[in-house]
């Protein structure tokens, strides 16, 4: 049995083996890594993809922060925005209004002239605060990313962690390290009887 069993080993894909050679572009030079520095690279690049994402992220919860600074200040001069904009000729002259008198900037003042005085008055501020506050907490999480490396590396971890929980499954093969162990040249040799004659001249044949 163990004869067929290594000709099937060996003629088949009943059993397979591979050579990985770990060549990867660093920096932009191709070069043949060792599994250390594999990683090493791996979380290095995703520590860049992570700070470019914060980046963003930040920017765009900045921007929108500031917008609702306007708002939560517009609502508590309610009355007098309304009435600063029912007077002015034009939206251009509500919003240099606005910034003159609030301190507002031309972001903030254009924000808010460009809502429905309906919608303006009926604005939760509840609400709003809510929003803002939570978009504050955003900004001190992404700042604190972009200021500690190990808090940059915990989310790599956090995110393989969520790879592994969607796509993760048990292994659906065997890596069976002694099985070359059983090979044995011989088995492959036919077994049949033979005559071995030897020359005067010494050769076998």
């Amino acid at each position: 049995p163990q004869v067929v069993l290594n000709h099937l080993y060996n003629l088949t894909q009943m059993q397979s083996t591979f050579g990985v050679i770990m060549l990867a572009l660093v920096d932009g030079v191709p070069r043949i890594l060792t599994l250390k520095e594999m990683l090493e690279n791996y979380i290095k690049f995703q520590c860049e993809v992570i700070t470019r994402r914060t980046q963003f992220n930040l920017k765009k919860a900045q921007d929108r922060a500031h917008i609702l600074e306007g708002y939560l200040i517009a609502l508590d001069f309610i009355d007098e925005v309304i009435a600063i904009l029912r007077a002015s000729k034009d939206q251009s002259e509500g919003k240099q209004a606005l910034i003159d008198r609030f301190g507002l900037t031309e972001i903030q003042a254009d924000a808010i002239v460009k809502m429905r005085l309906g919608q303006l008055t009926g604005i939760q501020q509840d609400k709003l605060h809510a929003e803002f506050d939570e978009l504050m907490r955003k900004i001190e999480y992404y700042n604190a990313i972009l200021t500690d490396e190990e808090l940059c590396k915990q989310v790599i971890k956090d995110e393989l962690y969520e790879v592994k929980e969607k796509f993760g499954d048990e292994r659906r093969c065997k890596i069976d390290y002694s099985a070359s162990s059983d090979f044995n040249p011989e088995d492959f040799y036919a077994d049949d009887e033979m005559v071995i004659t030897i020359s005067h001249l010494g050769y076998i044949k």
